[in-house]
């Protein structure tokens, strides 16, 4: 019983972490946005950095899950970023 709890608890987390990670990229992503617009070929350049993280990220997470055999964590990551997606979706949008 105890197993089984520990797993629900474990993927209860990884939820968690999807919605982190999703913070994580709106965050990253932002700063691309804004290199990418600015003026100054100097800044265009720092976009290398940003573009980066966006994709090492989650390959590194879903190649990790996916050679250990931890898929069901992968879907728990993405249910996590959608609904981060859905709840925090609306006050960025008031913020405007």
């Amino acid at each position: 019983m105890e197993h089984i709890i520990f797993k629900i608890f474990i993927f209860c987390m990884f939820i968690i972490l999807g919605v982190l990670i999703f913070g994580l990229i709106r965050w990253i992503f932002k700063y691309v946005k804004l290199c990418k617009q600015h003026i100054d070929w100097k800044i265009k350049i720092l976009i290398i950095f940003p573009l980066g993280a966006l994709i090492i990220i989650p390959w590194l997470l879903v190649q990790t899950l996916v050679l250990k055999g931890y898929t069901e964590l992968i879907i728990a990551i993405i249910v996590g970023s959608i609904g981060s997606h859905y709840i925090f979706g609306d006050e960025e949008k008031k913020e405007i």
